[in-house]
C-alpha cells in the first residue's frame, strides 16, 4: 500500500468519525436549548447509543491498523500528517482501556445529570444533584486510573485532556505566581478611596434590547452569523458543529446588562477562533484550537482585554443607550466604563471581575485536585465551597444556587478543565503585549473594523488549529516561553490606573521565581 493510500483510508474513516461528532453535538444543543425538558432521557439514551457506536468507530481494529501502518511511514510524512497521527494514537490508547459499556453508561449518565444539576439549581438544592455528581466523579477516578498517572498522579491524566503536558506540579507553580500578585493588588484595591459609581446596572433592561446587543457586539468582534447561531440557556457555552456551524449561547438577567453582553463577547471568542481556523486542517483532528486555555484565551481577549477597554465601551456606549434610553440618560461613557470594570468580590464566577475571576478559577482546581485524590468526597463539596469562598474572597454564598450548583461543567463529566480559564487568562494578555508591538489596538478599536486584530490572530494563532501543542504555540505566537508575569502585569497596569494605585512593574523579581 502507498503512503497516498494509506492517508486515504485515514481521510475517510475521519469523515465517519465527523458524522458521529456532528451528531451528537447537534442532539446536545438542542438538548441544552430548545429540546423538551420531558424529553431528556429519551435523548440521553440515543446519545449513549450513539456514543457507544462512535467508541466502536475510534477503537476498532481497522481504525488501529490504519494509524499502525501510518506509523510505519511516520518519517515520510509531512508535519501535518506526523501531528495527527500522534494524537490519534494518544486518544486510540487511552479509549482502548475504557471498556465499551462504562463509556456508554457514562455518555448517558451525564446527560442526565446535566438536566438533574438544572433542577437543582434551579431550587438551590445541591442534594438532588448530589447523587449523580457522585457517579460522575467514581467514573472520572476510574478513567483517571485507567489512563494511568502522570508524574504520580492520576489528576494529571484527566488535565492532560484538555491541556497536553498540564501538570499538578505545573499548574500549582502558576497558581502561586497569581495568587502571589493578586492578592495584593487586591488588598491595595479594597484600601484605595477610588469609589465607583455602578448602581446603575443593576437597573432593568428588557430581554429583547439585551439580546440585540449582544448580537451587535458579537458582529462587531467578529463573529460571522451566517456561519453560526446564538441561543439562550442556562449556563452560556459554545459548540463547533463545523466550521461552517459555530454555535453559542448567552443566559439573560433583566437586572443585570453586563452578564448578557460579556457572555455574548466571551463565547464570541470561541466562535470566532473556531470559524477562522486554516481550512486545510478542518477535515482532520486538527481542525479545533490547540488546547482548551488557548480556546479561553480567545474567550478571555475578546470578552475582557478587548471589550472591558475603554476603547471599545466608547463604541459601543452609543448603541447601549439607543437600546436603553431611560435607563442610561443620566451615565457617561466613562462612568459606563468604570463600572464595568469594578473591582468587587462577588459569587458567581462567571460575573466576576476580571481581577477576582482567577480566584474563582483556583477555588474549583484546588477541589477537583482534592475530589479525585480522594482526600475529599461530593457530600464535603458544599461546605468547603463556601470556607474557601470566604478564604480567597471574602463572601459566603447564601445559597448552593450561587455557590457549588453554579457552574455547568461537572454535570457533564468536565473534571479537570477550570484551570484552563486562568491559564487562557494568562495566554491572552501575553498574546495581547506580542500583538501590541505590530499593532495600535486602541485605535484600531476605535475605528469599529477588527479585521486587522483578528487577521493577526490568524497569522500568529487560528491557522495552526491544534498543529501544534500549547506550550509550543505559544512561543510561536509571541516568541517567548510561557510567562504568567505578562497578566499580573495587565492586572497591574489597568487597575492601578483605575483605582489611583502606584504602579510598580514587579516582573523582573517575579520572572525569577516562576523560572526556578
Amino acid at each position: 500500500m502507498t503512503l497516498d493510500e494509506k492517508i486515504l483510508r485515514y481521510e475517510k474513516h475521519y469523515r465517519k468519525t465527523r458524522a458521529y461528532n456532528y451528531a451528537l453535538s447537534l442532539i446536545n444543543f438542542d438538548g441544552d436549548t430548545e429540546g423538551p425538558k420531558d424529553a431528556y432521557e429519551d435523548r440521553a439514551e440515543v446519545l449513549g447509543t450513539l456514543s457507544l457506536e462512535y467508541f466502536k468507530h475510534t477503537t476498532s481494529q481497522e481504525y488501529e491498523q490504519i494509524i499502525n501502518d501510518l506509523e510505519e511511514d511516520y518519517e515520510n510524512l509531512d508535519e501535518k500528517m506526523q501531528r495527527i497521527v500522534k494524537l490519534c494514537r494518544k486518544n486510540l490508547s487511552l479509549l482502548k482501556k475504557i471498556p465499551p459499556k462504562e463509556y456508554e453508561d457514562f455518555s448517558i449518565l451525564v446527560s442526565k445529570s446535566n438536566h438533574v444539576w438544572k433542577d437543582a439549581k434551579e431550587k438551590g438544592d445541591f442534594s438532588i444533584f448530589e447523587p449523580y455528581l457522585e457517579q460522575v466523579v467514581e467514573y472520572q477516578r476510574k478513567f483517571a486510573k485507567y489512563y494511568g498517572e502522570i508524574d504520580g498522579f492520576i489528576y494529571n491524566s484527566l488535565l492532560d485532556q484538555y491541556e497536553e503536558g498540564a501538570t499538578i506540579a505545573k499548574l500549582d507553580k502558576f497558581f502561586a505566581v497569581l495568587k502571589e500578585r493578586i492578592v495584593p493588588l487586591l488588598q491595595k484595591i479594597n484600601s484605595s478611596k477610588v469609589v465607583i459609581r455602578d448602581a446603575f446596572l443593576e437597573r432593568e433592561c428588557p430581554k429583547d434590547k439585551q439580546l440585540e446587543l449582544g448580537r451587535y457586539v458579537a458582529e462587531l468582534l467578529g463573529f460571522n452569523p451566517n456561519h453560526g447561531m446564538i441561543k439562550e440557556t442556562e449556563h452560556p457555552f459554545t459548540i463547533g458543529i463545523s466550521k461552517n456551524d459555530i454555535r453559542f449561547t448567552t443566559h439573560v438577567y433583566e437586572n443585570n446588562i453586563l452578564s448578557n453582553l460579556y457572555s455574548c463577547a466571551h463565547e464570541a471568542g470561541h466562535a470566532i477562533y473556531g470559524q477562522n481556523i486554516n481550512r486545510d486542517l478542518i477535515n482532520s483532528i486538527l481542525g479545533d484550537g490547540a488546547s482548551m486555555a488557548f480556546h479561553e484565551s480567545q474567550s478571555r481577549f475578546f470578552e475582557n482585554i478587548i471589550g472591558r477597554s475603554e476603547p471599545f465601551i466608547s463604541i459601543i456606549f452609543s448603541k447601549i443607550q439607543e437600546l436603553f434610553p431611560t435607563q442610561f440618560s443620566d451615565v457617561s461613557e466613562r462612568e459606563f466604563y468604570l463600572a464595568a470594570n469594578i473591582v468587587k468580590p462577588s459569587f458567581i464566577r462567571t460575573e466576576a471581575d476580571e481581577l477576582t475571576y482567577c480566584l474563582h478559577v483556583m477555588l474549583r482546581y484546588e477541589l477537583e485536585k482534592q475530589l479525585i485524590g480522594g482526600e475529599i468526597e461530593v457530600k464535603d463539596l458544599p461546605e468547603l465551597w463556601n470556607k474557601k469562598m470566604e478564604e480567597y474572597l471574602g463572601v459566603i454564598p447564601p445559597n448552593d444556587r450561587v455557590g457549588v450548583l453554579q457552574d455547568v461543567h461537572w454535570s457533564q463529566g468536565s473534571i479537570g478543565y477550570f484551570f484552563s480559564y486562568a491559564l487562557g487568562n494568562a495566554y491572552s494578555a501575553q498574546i495581547y503585549k506580542a500583538m501590541k508591538k505590530d499593532l495600535d489596538v486602541d485605535k484600531i478599536i476605535l475605528s469599529k473594523d477588527l479585521s486587522l486584530i483578528r487577521e493577526w490572530l490568524y497569522d500568529h494563532v487560528y491557522k495552526y488549529g491544534a498543529l501544534y501543542p500549547p506550550e509550543k504555540l505559544i512561543k510561536i505566537a509571541t516568541g517567548e516561553e510561557f510567562n504568567p508575569n505578562y497578566y499580573c502585569d495587565y492586572l497591574e497596569e489597568k487597575f492601578s490606573k483605575i483605582y489611583k494605585l502606584k504602579f510598580m512593574k514587579l516582573s523582573s523579581f517575579f520572572n525569577k521565581l516562576f523560572s526556578k
